[in-house]
């Protein structure tokens, strides 16, 4: 999918992927909460922050929280969801270029990173590399689909192979992959 396909599918429908009322996703957002450790982080970046439902939910555990997203209907969603929470920035922009300078001490990406190709995927890793100082939680939906050019497994298999980072926990379900991934 494009970022105008993504565009498209949030002026259509300010939910389209019924974050805010779906059981998996709930369940799902437990379990990456749960992930991603008490926190409170000094600070955190989460990719693909969509409409902010998740973001919500991980900003009670931050001092400061940016969310990225490319699909503007979101993003301007995303702020008006997350108005009550002062330490969220919320920024219009694709990854990997729009990953902000950090440090970071947690990095969440769920369900985004397959939608990039391969060379995206990389230069996405590098740069979460560079930010990231502790904790990379990632959560993908397992089934292959053909809006999304790679697989959650290949996509877990990449993050999983970074130098200076190890897998520190799977909390993977039949639906979908959850890794933790720290620095050694």
């Amino acid at each position: 999918m494009t970022a105008d396909d993504f565009e498209r599918r949030y002026r259509s429908n300010p939910d389209p992927w019924a974050y805010a009322d779906s059981d998996y996703e709930r369940t799902k957002y437990d379990a990456t909460l749960s992930a991603c450790g008490r926190g409170p982080f000094t600070a955190a970046l989460e990719l693909g922050g969509s409409v902010g439902v998740f973001s919500a939910r991980l900003a009670e555990r931050c001092q400061a929280l940016t969310t990225v997203d490319f699909a503007p209907t979101a993003v301007r969603n995303a702020r008006r969801r997350l108005r009550a929470h002062p330490q969220v920035d919320v920024r219009l922009g694709a990854i990997p270029d729009a990953i902000p300078d950090g440090p970071y001490e947690l990095v969440v990406a769920s369900e985004v990173l397959y939608y990039l190709d391969s060379r995206a995927l990389e230069e996405t890793l590098r740069r979460i590399d560079e930010v990231m100082i502790a904790r990379l939680v990632l959560v993908h939906w397992r089934p292959p689909g053909t809006e999304r050019p790679l697989t959650a497994a290949y996509v877990h298999a990449r993050a999983r192979a970074l130098p200076g980072l190890a897998t520190t926990a799977d909390r993977s379900t039949a639906d979908y992959l959850l890794h933790v991934l720290e620095r050694r």
